[in-house]
């Protein structure tokens, strides 16, 4: 048993001995009290789990800012008090590996899985020596890229392929104790079964058609009605911020545009000197997911997303979801969800293009009835969860047959 306190506060459960399946999710890149897309996937896997016959415990370990355990849907989430990662504040980074063990053991998981930016995979399996599990990895965070190309605008490119080596090497051993590896894009797939003999599976996530959809439009305070250009992320480096703010600045010479920034992250600062200097523009602070955001997303006319190191990119099917196009990066997750009916994919790092695209989407107003079709289509969390939960059915399956005599 674990901590027993009242309240938040952890209460030890043993786990659930009869159930079909009792799946726990730990995972370092969960930002509490914020949000991200490791936060949306989740919530939005708690929910489904909820209304899911074939599991009944499931358990979600995270960072956070103090120890505490609640309910989240059917599910129960767990926070353990964590220090801030230095690179950025926003995030904590678990690092208290008795105190994994010990919940690890109190529920007593069929199944594990686990982020690969971290060495989670080889706490899950120290803890858990005593009953081999399966173990999977979702690949949330492209390591390589996301530390090797700020190295090379600082220090060129001879430091930066040491880093991206090293982050290759790293990532590796994340990934060595893992029996499957899952990937949300089909870059990101092609990446790593060039490099890495792990197991490797696509499964996309989706979207909540429910909560992001069209809604009547509202006429600006000020009775103006200028395009909406739309931002939702963290507000950090590898979000490209500076290709945005550029962009923006090159559409604001040309005609009269309104930039909507959501998030909040080391660069808020930043974001905040950009906002006071530049006419249009207006920066919201971090909404919530839920109603609020969907709201917003569906008074846009575009969303815009510069990043270069996007795994996927939710916020595009959020948009999409909404009824308004995309225009992001052709590189990574992006270049799997978007094309020419829907919105639009500039060169990597270039301002002028994402700024030409971006114009080009807005004057066509046909792109707009084709969004929500196709997201409805080929995107849902329904179909991500459900090709999960057969690949952990057939891990697991594999695993009791192994272990027979």
């Amino acid at each position: 048993m674990i901590l027993r306190q009242e309240g938040s506060q952890w209460e030890g459960e043993p786990g659930d001995q009869d159930g079909i399946m009792r799946i726990c999710d730990l995972t370092t890149l969960y930002i509490d009290g914020g949000a991200g897309g490791v936060n949306t996937y989740l919530l939005e896997k708690a929910r489904y789990l909820a209304h899911y016959d074939g599991v009944t415990n499931h358990t979600i370990i995270v960072p956070g800012v103090r120890h505490a355990k609640q309910s989240l849907f059917g599910s129960t989430l767990y926070t353990i008090k964590s220090p801030r990662f230095f690179y950025n504040p926003h995030h904590r980074i678990l690092t208290n590996y008795q105190q994994v063990k010990q919940l690890l053991r109190s529920v007593q998981p069929d199944l594990i899985e686990v982020d690969c930016s971290y060495l989670l995979g080889h706490w899950a399996q120290a803890a858990m020596s005593q009953r081999s599990i399966p173990l999977v990895g979702f690949y949330h965070t492209h390591l390589p890229s996301f530390y090797a190309r700020p190295l090379t605008q600082r220090f060129g490119n001879a430091v930066a392929q040491m880093a991206e080596a090293c982050a290759w090497r790293y990532t590796a051993y994340c990934m060595a104790p893992l029996d499957k590896v899952l990937v949300a894009s089909q870059d990101i797939y092609a990446r790593l079964l060039t490099r890495l003999e792990t197991k490797v599976e696509q499964v996309p996530l989706g979207v909540n058609m429910d909560l992001f959809a069209p809604r009547p439009r509202q006429s600006m305070a000020d009775g103006q009605e200028r395009p909406v250009i739309l931002y939702v992320g963290r507000l950090s480096q590898e979000k490209d911020l500076t290709i945005l703010f550029e962009a923006f600045r090159i559409l604001n010479r040309r005609g009269t545009y309104q930039l909507y920034i959501v998030g909040d992250g080391p660069l808020r600062l930043q974001t905040e000197r950009f906002v006071r200097s530049t006419a249009h523009t207006v920066y919201t602070g971090i909404i919530p997911y839920g109603e609020r955001l969907a709201e917003l997303y569906a008074t846009a006319d575009v969303l815009a997303l510069p990043s270069r190191n996007e795994t996927f990119g939710l916020t595009i099917l959020e948009a999409l979801a909404s009824g308004i196009p995309v225009v992001a990066m052709n590189q990574g997750g992006p270049t799997d969800l978007l094309h020419a009916r829907v919105g639009a994919l500039a060169t990597p790092g270039d301002p002028v293009d994402f700024a030409n695209k971006l114009a080009r989407v807005l004057v066509d107003k046909s792109l707009a009835k084709q969004c929500r079709t196709y997201v409805a289509e080929h995107f849902s969390w329904d179909k991500t969860f459900l090709k999960l939960l057969t690949i952990y059915d057939n891990l697991l399956s594999r695993a009791t047959s192994s272990s027979s005599p």
